[in-house]
């Protein structure tokens, strides 16, 4: 169908969503990740949600401020993608 989430979509939803569970596992607020990762709180608002894709440099901005390599965050797969195109169905309707 013409509004499937594409593959893209996916990955960028799943991305988001582990940028929020890091963020709340590590007790972080928005402002506080924002800062350390030198990007606005909306903008961190916007890839939580999935609603766009991050480049790889500000990804790499908000591993270091988590003390993690990048690829911790952007290696997903399996079932995030599966959990990630309801969450995309979701927001679409």
């Amino acid at each position: 169908m013409l509004n499937d989430p594409t593959p893209a979509d996916l990955f960028t939803a799943a991305v988001g969503d582990r940028v929020r569970e890091w963020r709340e596992a590590l007790d972080h607020s928005r402002a506080e990740l924002a800062r350390s990762a030198g990007i606005s709180v909306s903008y961190l608002g916007k890839i939580e949600r999935g609603k766009v894709a991050a480049t790889i440099t500000t990804m790499q901005a908000i591993a270091t401020a988590f003390g993690a390599e990048t690829w911790e965050l952007l290696d997903v797969g399996g079932e995030e993608l599966g959990v990630a195109a309801q969450s995309v169905k979701c927001s679409d309707v």
